[in-house]
């Protein structure tokens, strides 16, 4: 992606191209809202690809007079836009790798880096610049989160399944907090973060037993096979997006504001050579193995259905770069600036009226099928996507954000329950 500014990946909505659109890049986000891995490759699940999502931070705040009510919910850009500048970097055993190390047990870990919220000492300085040789780079810290908590590590940090709060809904994951490398740097990660005294700061794993089933903008069961499952996501296991449609959105931004950085959008698939907004007349698309990788994986296109837009909140406002919110330059009568490229997306992307509170959408939610998952394992072979893969649009058609409403989907769903029938308002849907 570090080309994406290039005008070349700029196609308007109504420009002719030669060719299906392709994948540029793929992202994945090990901790919710912290920083992103750009990989060449990923394994695609039923929850979406392989180490997107599966860890999360949660503060608690500690209500005196009614202890009872406090409650962990789960932190993000929205309200801690430093959460951007927190590195990840994903480190997995190879076949030379000591089947004794305890990461290789875990399957590896994630590696995370955040500047010291601290005064650095000249020693420290002098360190930090025989390292980046940049006068200016301020000191990092670094710990390690393993990938998977072994048995052992279970029982030696007293880690217990705990419920916090992600938006509408209740998550579970395993406290992971008491990990000796975790619980070292919290405190120094409170501090860069801005959290105060009072206030816990908990990381959680996403378990097999603590994934959610998508409970509205439902999938057609007659081609994902099964309801749909994620992690730490906030609705639906994949997101794609389309470079050109990032590049329409920045054009209509105050030159300031410009250009616009893709990855403020946190999607993890890219596409180029589709006409800006092309996406959002998919209805179903598989990826064709076309990257000429060497690596291998099951031969096998995957194939996704496409759920809804994506309704965008206020994250895509925060620079990645600076950790800090965006706005343009405010007229002489104001103090501050409109947010963006919030205000521009109001504007230009407000194309539909199912998410009252999006901000604008752009990108699209998707869930893999199950039968191409299913064909993999028959091969017994890894379901992979890799930059360079080309896409095949299965099915087109329209979309709106929350088609079935949550009030008729409960009733659906206590009338299904009566029944016998758990996945009846799936089915209701697509009659």
């Amino acid at each position: 992606m570090a080309d994406q500014y290039d005008p070349k990946f700029g196609l308007s909505p109504k420009a002719g191209i030669e060719g299906p659109a392709r994948i540029k890049a793929i992202y994945l986000h090990p901790i919710k809202s912290c920083g992103p891995v750009e990989v060449d490759r990923a394994l695609l699940t039923k929850t979406g690809f392989m180490y997107d999502r599966c860890f999360a931070f949660a503060t608690e705040t500690v209500n005196n007079d009614n202890p009872t009510a406090s409650k962990l919910r789960f932190i993000s850009q929205r309200t801690k836009p430093a959460m951007s500048r927190i590195k990840t970097e994903l480190w997995l055993p190879h076949k030379y790798s000591n089947s004794h190390d305890p990461l290789v047990q875990s399957g590896g870990c994630v590696v995370v880096t955040f500047e010291d919220p601290d005064l650095p000492s000249w020693s420290n300085r002098v360190e930090t610049f025989f390292h980046t040789w940049n006068p200016f780079a301020l000191p990092q810290l670094s710990f390690i989160v393993p990938l998977h908590i072994t048995a052992a590590q279970t029982g030696d940090i007293q880690a217990k399944l705990k419920t916090f709060g992600i938006h509408h809904r209740d998550a579970k994951g395993l406290d992971i907090s008491g990990i000796p490398s975790i619980a070292a740097a919290l405190p120094r990660l409170k501090k860069f973060l801005g959290i105060s005294g009072d206030q816990s700061l908990t990381l959680f794993k996403c378990t097999p037993d603590t994934l959610s089933r998508t409970d509205k903008n439902l999938a057609p069961l007659k081609y994902i096979g099964s309801p749909a499952l994620h992690g730490y996501t906030d609705q639906q296991p994949i997101n794609i997006n389309s470079l050109s449609s990032v590049h329409a959105v920045s054009a209509h931004l105050p030159t300031e504001n410009q250009p616009l950085n893709a990855l403020r959008f946190r999607a993890n698939i890219w596409i180029t050579n589709s006409p800006a907004y092309e996406e959002e007349t998919w209805k179903r698309y598989c990826i064709l193995q076309k990257s000429g990788g060497t690596e291998p994986r099951a031969s096998v296109a995957p194939a996704f259905s496409v759920v809804c837009r994506t309704s965008r909140c206020t994250i895509p406002n925060v620079n990645p770069e600076t950790g800090t919110f965006d706005a343009d330059n405010p007229p002489p009568q104001k103090k501050r600036g409109k947010p963006q490229p919030s205000t521009t997306l109001v504007q230009y992307r407000t194309v539909e009226m199912g998410n009252k509170a999006a901000l604008g959408y752009l990108g699209m939610h998707c869930v893999p099928e199950d039968w191409s998952l299913k064909r993999a394992e028959e091969q017994e072979a890894g379901l992979y996507i890799e930059v360079g893969d080309e896409i095949e649009v299965l099915e087109r058609g329209e979309h709106l954000y929350g088609s079935v409403s949550p009030t008729l989907s409960a009733l659906i769903k206590a009338a299904a329950a009566k029944i016998g029938k758990p996945y009846l308002a799936e089915e209701i849907k697509y009659i």
